[in-house]
């Protein structure tokens, strides 16, 4: 499908058998569109739909939105009911796809250039969709500034969760916006420890510039940063073995129920993970699974990777901090 303005939204039709959850308890299918909006600074909200959650940002002449999700219906058109300015402008913080999903519904999406490649790749069961992927980008870089005009947001390219990750800083209302960075809940250190610790070291380095993070899984409060910062120190001046092999893992909300008249029912904005329960159970992680209570989710991922074997978990000044044993220090 070629992109073009104004296109309609996904159809959803295959997912009208999945039931979604919601915070309250509501049910509905997961074809139906959900759009639920929080102010949670002046002119600056954070919208609920499926996926990771959007944050729409309000200028003087223009609202913009950072991240897209995966949710069904017009993202585009319920943020404008937002605010009077107009909508046009979508900002990514990485490429994967519940925050990519619904990028087509506007005119521009601006990004880096190491996401342009991989922003259109599904998974959990929107494989196959035909998603426009050739709508209009422009390519952010580290030290960009963005002029929404009586607010700025400035471009940080620090890379942990995804290459090519963007952070948006908006010092007027004191907020991160990270994507998947620094979820708050957990650091997930997919790259070397010290690697870890120096980009911890730089999002320190303009903390008095923020206190909130507003992450891909939810708003947490910034001094998250500094206790990721002391638990990678710790890990750091030789006591990497004290993470654990076999833990309960970080994960998001699930569904009071797993079905409903026959058919599946998850949380809103958790996606499905049964796939990485059964690719675990065939590469012979049942104990850890065990201590799941055989639930796949995000954190277990890495298990499937092939220094899988070597990953840890360290509880630490009120943080999980994952990573891998073999990868304590750059090589």
């Amino acid at each position: 499908m070629r992109w073009k303005k104004n296109m309609d939204p996904l159809n959803m039709s295959r997912f009208r058998d999945i039931f979604i959850e919601d915070e309250e308890g509501n049910l509905q299918t997961k074809d139906e569109p959900y759009f639920k909006a929080n102010l949670i600074a002046p002119g600056t909200w954070q919208v609920l739909s499926d996926g990771d959650y959007t944050y729409v940002v309000e200028g003087d002449d223009e609202i913009i939105a950072i991240d897209s999700g995966m949710g069904a219906g017009n993202i585009r058109e319920f943020c404008q009911t937002l605010s009077e300015k107009p909508l046009y402008r979508l900002f990514n913080t990485h490429n994967h796809f519940d925050h990519t999903a619904n990028n087509f519904l506007f005119d521009v999406v601006y990004m880096s250039q190491k996401s342009y490649e991989g922003r259109c790749q599904p998974f959990g069961g929107f494989e196959g969709l035909d998603i426009p992927a050739d709508y209009p980008v422009v390519f952010l870089k580290d030290g960009d500034v963005i002029n929404l005009n009586g607010r700025e947001l400035e471009v940080y390219n620090i890379e942990e969760h995804c290459s090519g990750s963007l952070q948006f800083l908006d010092r007027k209302a004191r907020i991160l916006f990270c994507g998947d960075e620094l979820n708050g809940n957990f650091f997930d250190s997919r790259i070397s420890v010290e690697h870890s610790y120096r980009n911890i070291k730089r999002w320190r380095s303009f903390r008095d510039s923020y206190d909130l993070l507003c992450a891909g899984n939810g708003i947490h409060d910034a001094n998250y940063v500094d206790r990721y910062y002391e638990t990678l120190k710790y890990i750091l001046e030789g006591h990497e073995n004290e993470g654990e092999e076999f833990y309960v893992p970080y994960e998001d909300p699930r569904a009071v129920s797993d079905s409903k008249d026959g058919r599946p029912v998850f949380a809103r904005r958790s996606p499905d993970m049964d796939f990485v329960a059964d690719a675990m159970k065939a590469s012979g992680f049942e104990k850890h699974l065990e201590l799941n209570g055989g639930r796949g989710c995000f954190c277990f991922m890495r298990k499937l990777s092939p220094d899988g074997i070597f990953d840890r978990q360290l509880e630490k000044n009120g943080c999980r901090v994952c990573y891998y044993l073999n990868r304590i220090w750059d090589k």
